[in-house]
């Protein structure tokens, strides 16, 4: 029997080895070996894939907050814009129509009828208020001892006398100068200066003879003021009448006609 070696055991395997070498050849070239990924970097992938995705999630909500905030930031804006327009729309109607007035004759006339109403009953305000503060100073000189003198209450009709006739003055000159009739203005002076200096000298004369001129001082302020405000009234009435009866005089005699034959028609509508 014949005695097998080695050697030809590995001969007998070349050609297996041969060919399994050529069968690999035919696949070790293949992408498919290196291209294959493994269950982890299966993982990793997935992984990455779900950050990508959440990445741009956030920045497309990101792009919708901008672009929600930026309308509205353009609407208010725009509102803003558009109050301002209407303001200065407003403010220019409002020029226009105190350019209107300051130029339109009837107009000036009822706004100068108007200051120079509400300037004489301030100063008339002014005229009661010191006669009210006179008649208390007056009654406390004359009537110090309080209700139970006579002369208590009669000290209110003294300074009353007093107020009436400087009341009917400031009245009467006021009227009159609305018709441009001024009258004896130095007759009238001489009857303020007197009832002046009478109230004056009732308000202070404790104070005088007791050479206290402080206080003659303060208690002279009322009817100090009450002279002022009537030499103002004088002079405003009697420049109030004359600028009125300018003013009249600018309105046209045809539009002054159609105001007045205007004005039932505006009370019965």
């Amino acid at each position: 029997m014949r005695e097998e070696h080695p050697l030809d055991d590995e001969v007998v395997a070349l050609p297996v080895r041969v060919e399994r070498a050529r069968r690999r050849i035919a696949y070790q070239s293949d992408p498919a070996l290196t291209d294959a990924l493994s269950e982890d970097e299966l993982r990793a992938e997935r992984e990455l894939a779900e950050k990508i995705r959440t990445y741009e999630r956030d920045q497309r909500w990101k792009q919708i907050k901008s672009a929600s905030t930026h309308a509205d930031r353009l609407r208010e804006t725009t509102a803003e814009m558009e109050r301002a327009e209407m303001a200065d729309v407003m403010l220019a109607r409002k020029a226009i129509a105190a350019q209107r007035r300051e130029s339109n004759p009837r107009a000036r006339l009822a706004s100068l009828y108007q200051h120079r109403t509400w300037s004489l009953r301030a100063l008339a305000g002014v005229v009661i208020a010191g006669m009210l503060w006179s008649a208390v100073n007056v009654q406390h000189n004359i009537a110090p001892g309080g209700p139970s003198d006579p002369l208590y209450w009669a000290s209110f009709g003294l300074e009353a006398m007093i107020s009436v006739c400087l009341v009917i003055i400031m009245i009467g000159t006021t009227r009159v100068a609305e018709w441009g009739v001024m009258g004896n203005r130095t007759q009238v002076l001489v009857a303020e200066l007197f009832l002046l200096s009478l109230t004056i000298a009732l308000n202070t004369y404790p104070h005088l003879s007791a050479k206290h001129w402080y206080d003659a001082a303060v208690h002279a302020v009322a009817p100090v003021m009450i002279g002022v405000a009537l030499m103002i009234h004088n002079a405003a009435s009697a420049r109030y009448s004359t600028a009125i009866a300018r003013a009249s005089a600018e309105i046209p005699t045809d539009d002054a006609e159609d105001l007045l034959s205007a004005a039932p028609a505006f009370r019965e509508s």
